[in-house]
């Protein structure tokens, strides 16, 4: 009978020191945290446009205690973060999230609760302007400069192939993607070594120059002259 007794003290003893590691591991009680503060940033993105979520965690605690900090979206758990908090300190936790479908939506860490707005993504709008030579006058075998400015209006990424034409026909083009918001400035280097007029085309821009002709140089011979009192006329121009 004693021996059964000690048997059962030692299993006891021994499920009791597992246990304890296990306890040790399970997170803080949520009743030592609170939320102070919680921003979204930007309040308003478009479809698959990524957020941020920055939640300020306090331990009100006597301990020091690891949190798993969940975000919540519309209610359900989005993403998880587990931060280590000294007791009576803070902590800033940060969630980088997206949505895939527009409308608005509620997000919530502890107590605290804000929302943001997904909009439809607008298309690209691609405009070309500025067209520009650096001359309209040059000598043959002279480059000359072609600019234009491309600018993306609209609400998504958009491709675009840069094509210059002389004379109406493709010489040079560079392939692009250009994000929402932004302008690039196209260049293209020209030369020509005929002489005449010729049309540069970018998109539906137009503009014009011309390759002058050279100037030809006029070689001069002096005048032959016969010896004096030969009897034959002489040219003015001898001495």
């Amino acid at each position: 009978m004693n021996m059964k007794k000690t048997i059962i003290v030692v299993v006891s003893l021994l499920i009791l020191a597992l246990s304890l590691p296990l306890q040790a591991c399970q997170p803080a009680s949520a009743n030592n945290l609170e939320v102070l503060v919680l921003n979204v940033s930007p309040g308003k993105v478009i479809v698959n446009e990524k957020f941020t979520v920055i939640a300020d965690i306090s331990n009100t605690g006597k301990s020091e205690a690891n949190y798993v900090v969940p975000v919540m979206v519309n209610g359900i758990a989005d993403d998880r973060k587990s931060v280590l908090i000294a007791p009576g300190k803070s902590e800033q936790v940060q969630f980088t999230l997206s949505r895939s479908s527009p409308g608005t939506y509620e997000i919530k860490v502890g107590d605290k609760s804000a929302s943001i707005e997904v909009e439809k993504s607008l298309p690209a709008i691609l405009k070309l302007s500025d067209l520009k030579l650096n001359m309209e006058q040059a000598n043959p075998g002279e480059e000359i400069v072609v600019t234009a400015l491309l600018s993306n209006t609209g609400g998504s990424p958009g491709n675009y192939i840069a094509e210059i034409k002389i004379n109406g026909i493709a010489e040079q083009a560079e392939k692009l993607i250009l994000p929402p918001g932004v302008n690039y400035n196209l260049a293209f280097k020209i030369i020509k070594n005929d002489p005449g007029a010729y049309t540069v085309a970018i998109g539906d821009l137009t503009t014009k120059f011309t390759v002058i002709e050279p100037v030809q140089a006029i070689q001069l011979t002096a005048p032959i002259c016969p010896p004096q009192n030969s009897g034959t006329q002489r040219s003015a121009c001898c001495p």
